[in-house]
This record gives C-alpha cells, structure tokens and sequence, in this order.
C-alpha cells in the first residue's frame, strides 16, 4: 500500500473484525468433526489475521482498542475467561505495529508475521491455562495436537482470504 494515499471507509475495520470473529466459530460448527479429532484440535484463527492485516496497513487506526474490545468479545463468547484474548490480541497489534517500520509491505512477510501471531497467542492461551489448570495437555502435545495443525489450517485460511481482504485494504485507501 503506498502510504500518501487518503484513507477512506475505515468504519468498515470493526465490521470486518466482527465478520472474522463470527466466521471463526461458524467454521468450528458447521465443521465439528474435520477440526476436532482425538488427534488433532484445529482452530480457526480468522479474527487474528483481521488484527494482523490491519494493524499491519493502517497503524494509526485504533487497532489496540479495537483488540481490547472485540478480544473481551471473543472471551465471551468462545473462551468464557474474561481478558485472555483481550490481553493476546493487544499483544499482538502492538506487536504488529513495531515490527511493520522494518518489514517490507508484502504477501510474504504479512504470512510470516501471521504465523508468528498464532504461535503467540495459542502459546500465551496455553501457558495461561496451563497455571490456571484449566488443560491437562504437557507442552509437546500441545505444540504437536494443536500448534501445529492449527499452523498449517490458517496458511490454509491465508491463501483463501488474503486477496480479498488485501482489495477490501486497496479500497479503503481509495
């Protein structure tokens, strides 16, 4: 995206983040048996691609408040512990919005940086409810039942929604 282009139609960032949200556990239901299995648990992480992309296109947006409001939004309506995702995904927009001043804007380093955001917040989630004994599950099953294939479901999600959304980000500078 080139920077000195106007930025218009940014109400649409918390209405496409509400999408996502909701897109994430309309996956989960309409497809139990494919993400849970006594092998594998696949999650779903469309919402967090949302904060990615566009903590990633448009930092000077409120993206920190929008991760902290629909993050408790996520808590209570998926996890039912109030702030676990709300602290991740403001971890993550931080996150974000420091490392884009070095990164180059492209389909590869905005991939990259999504992996790390999984493995991020699923490993924050995991130690939390690890200390809470909320799990049972030991850090190698984790990483190996639901890291990993969560991993490689989102490039999956990736390749399927990047390019729509990156329109959706064109049309908003517009």
């Amino acid at each position: 995206m080139v920077q000195n282009r106007s930025l218009h139609h940014t109400y649409f960032i918390p209405v496409v983040l509400y999408v996502l949200l909701i897109l994430d556990g309309f996956l989960i239901n309409a497809f139990p048996g494919q993400f849970v299995s006594e092998e594998y648990i696949l999650v779903p992480h469309l919402a967090l691609f949302g904060f990615v992309l566009f903590s990633y296109y448009f930092p000077k947006q409120p993206m920190q408040l929008y991760a902290v409001l629909f993050g408790l939004l996520f808590d209570s309506y998926y996890s039912g512990i109030l702030g676990v995702y709300a602290v991740a995904f403001a971890v993550i927009v931080y996150f974000v919005k420091k490392m884009q001043r070095f990164l180059a804007e492209n389909v590869f380093v905005l991939a990259l940086l999504f992996i790390v955001a999984i493995v991020m917040v699923d490993s924050f989630v995991f130690g939390f409810y690890s200390l809470m004994d909320i799990t049972q599950l030991d850090f190698s099953a984790f990483a190996s039942e639901r890291l990993g294939p969560t991993i490689v479901l989102n490039i999956v999600l990736f390749i399927v929604i990047y390019y729509p959304l990156f329109k959706l980000v064109g049309w908003m500078y517009d």
